[in-house]
């Protein structure tokens, strides 16, 4: 079975069941950060290995903050 593309109109939200959740706790998946880290990464310019839905949830933190 194939799993929906992250662009799918399936999945809009770019968040499907068959995939591994965006943040487990404070640590964003695959990448090794906590949300706080990849924040303090952008704002240093950097480019942390974020998905687009990580990347949404690390800029409400900057926006919450």
């Amino acid at each position: 079975m194939d799993r929906p593309s992250r662009t799918d109109d399936a999945c809009p939200a770019g968040v499907c069941g068959a995939d591994v959740p965006p943040v487990v706790g404070s640590v964003l998946t695959g990448t090794g950060l906590t949300v706080a880290q990849a924040a303090a990464a952008l704002e240093r310019g950097e480019h942390p290995p974020l998905s687009d839905v990580q990347r949404r949830i690390v800029e409400a933190h900057l926006l919450a903050r």
